[in-house]
């Protein structure tokens, strides 16, 4: 089943409340909330999410990818700016306004092929949706998770129940010290597809393997928006076809061919990760 044929929920301001934060370490944090009764997000769709108690400032709405769905739906957050740090605060009770779901969902996995999944940090969240809404697999999912240290890995423990789990660092704290796309390349055959979530540097590179072995790879693309919904035009990102796909309405989960990476390289190290620069 392609995206086009995949019929998705329809997008709501969700007026809820805090329902727990876990804290993983000093960074890192999954927030769950109420939502009896709301129709859920697909795996890969993403929602804009502000505390009512915010006031003026942060003024806008972050986006984050769900990591789960249903009458409680949670995401992962990152401190690195002023809102993610005050949602890393937040308290049970909280009144929060979330608009979604918003976007595209990854696409159905072909059932005759094992899934690899590529984490980096926080992109970790929309692959762990997908791994748990598969249904008895023929082989367990393979995730490749990277992080610059042990401490940015959060959820890797939690991955092991759903997947086989291979992790790398870039200092060696944790598994095979460099880069998680150092793992990626022994596993690419014909029997396999790939799904990709994190920094922008290593979706190129995860696509550019992949493109090389002809196994097909879907990225989830990372890029700044203030309303989620195709108006602000802040998520542009070049196309291969030339123009731009707009990150919120054609994806963000896309063929990872969809995207021309060498024009998009002219972004890398600007503030492109949903959410969480912010």
């Amino acid at each position: 089943m392609t995206q086009s044929q995949v019929q998705l929920p329809r997008r709501q301001l969700l007026q809820t409340h805090l329902l727990r934060r876990e804290s993983i370490g000093n960074s890192y944090h999954v927030l769950t909330f109420d939502a009896p009764g709301e129709e859920g997000p697909l795996p890969g769709q993403f929602t804009m999410i502000r505390s009512s108690e915010w006031g003026q400032a942060p003024l806008l709405a972050r986006p984050m990818s769900y990591l789960s769905g249903g009458s409680t739906p949670s995401l992962l957050v990152k401190v690195c700016g002023e809102g993610s740090a005050r949602l890393g605060r937040a308290e049970a009770g909280e009144p929060f306004l979330l608009l979604g779901p918003l976007g595209t969902a990854w696409r159905a996995p072909d059932p005759k092929r094992r899934q690899i999944l590529v984490a980096g940090g926080v992109g970790i969240a929309p692959l762990i949706f997908l791994a748990k809404s598969l249904k008895a697999p023929a082989r367990r999912p393979l995730l490749l998770y990277g992080g610059r240290t042990n401490r940015d890995l959060p959820l890797s423990e939690d991955a092991a129940e759903f997947c086989q789990v291979e992790v790398t660092t870039e200092d060696g704290s944790l598994g095979h010290r460099g880069r998680v796309t150092e793992l990626l390349e022994p596993h690419l055959n014909d029997e396999v597809e790939v799904y990709t979530c994190g920094p922008d540097k290593m979706m190129a590179a995860v696509a550019k393997l992949c493109f090389a072995a002809n196994v097909p790879c879907e990225v989830s693309l990372e890029a700044p928006m203030a309303c989620g919904y195709g108006v602000c035009l802040g998520c542009a990102v070049p196309a291969a076809s030339g123009g731009y796909i707009y990150a919120c309405v054609k994806g963000p989960c896309i063929e990872a061919k969809g995207v021309d990476w060498e024009r998009a390289h002219a972004n890398f190290g600007k503030p492109l990760v949903k959410g969480q620069n912010s």
